[in-house]
């Protein structure tokens, strides 16, 4: 009777093993976090994530998160590549890479131990196993409504106080700036924004509309946009024949390789 038991008690401790297994090669995502009575509910965008008090091991899966964390005084433990970012060395320096934003490091990011990961819409696909990983707080970054991404952010951070803080100083350069300029300059006064992009496919630009970060921001100073850039969206490449599209009074680009020669060739013909 006692070796019936002995057996009957390997085989179930046998099949709990092989389910074990089989559970873990099918996420394939390590599981790191625990939950803990000590923390904070925040809703977002996929659902709701219990947040530490005080996370100090944050993860951050975009530049949305990385800015909105750097300018609140948060440091992130890890961050998608800085490729195209024009930070100062020494404020991203530690940082570790975890990979493209688009396909991050899971495995990197569970051996940081986070005990936070901030992320955007983008990363919706990934959510439940990063969910796994630590509590997920997920923006919609969408560019336009910035403001609510970065309160999002600090609420998750615990940084409300230094969020709004923020957001009145910008509202007050804001202020300032159309004080300065007058009604009437704001205007009349056109401004482009564009990037250089593929020369050689014939495509040396892109403009950037209504819908992107920075046509958000120059839409709130009150300054003007040609007409082809006041559309609805984010972006639009522009081809050689269409680079009249870039003229303004004043034009901001975007230079997202300082070593390529695409920009002064696009100087080139649009001057």
């Amino acid at each position: 009777m006692k070796n019936r038991c002995r057996y009957q008690a390997l085989i179930l401790i046998f099949c709990l093993l092989i389910s074990a297994c089989f559970s873990q090669v099918r996420t394939n995502t390590p599981k790191v976090h625990s939950a803990t009575s000590e923390c904070r509910a925040i809703k977002h965008l996929l659902g709701e994530a219990c947040v530490p008090i005080n996370p100090q091991r944050i993860i951050v899966l975009d530049t949305n998160p990385l800015d909105a964390a750097l300018a609140l005084g948060v440091k992130p433990i890890g961050s998608s590549s800085f490729e195209y970012l024009s930070l100062p060395e020494a404020q991203i320096k530690g940082i570790e890479n975890i990979g493209g934003d688009s396909h991050p490091n899971l495995e990197k990011i569970a051996l940081l131990k986070p005990d936070l990961i901030l992320g955007n819409r983008w990363d919706e696909e990934i959510y439940d196993r990063l969910s796994q990983i630590a509590p997920t707080v997920i923006a919609r970054s969408e560019d336009p409504a910035w403001k609510e991404d970065l309160r999002l952010y600090a609420q998750a951070l615990n940084k409300t106080q230094q969020a709004e803080q923020l957001i009145k100083d910008y509202q007050q350069r804001v202020q300032e700036f159309q004080r300065r300029m007058g009604n009437d300059r704001l205007k009349q006064t056109e401004v482009s924004i564009t990037t250089s992009y593929n020369y050689s496919a014939g495509q040396p630009a892109a403009i950037y509309l209504k819908d992107s970060f920075m046509g958000a921001v120059i839409a709130e100073t009150g300054l003007q946009r040609p007409a082809a850039q006041r559309s609805d969206g984010f972006s639009q490449m522009i081809s050689l024949e269409m680079l009249n599209l870039l003229d303004a009074d004043v034009m901001f680009v975007v230079n997202p390789d300082p070593k390529s020669s695409t920009l002064s060739k696009l100087y080139e013909l649009a001057f």
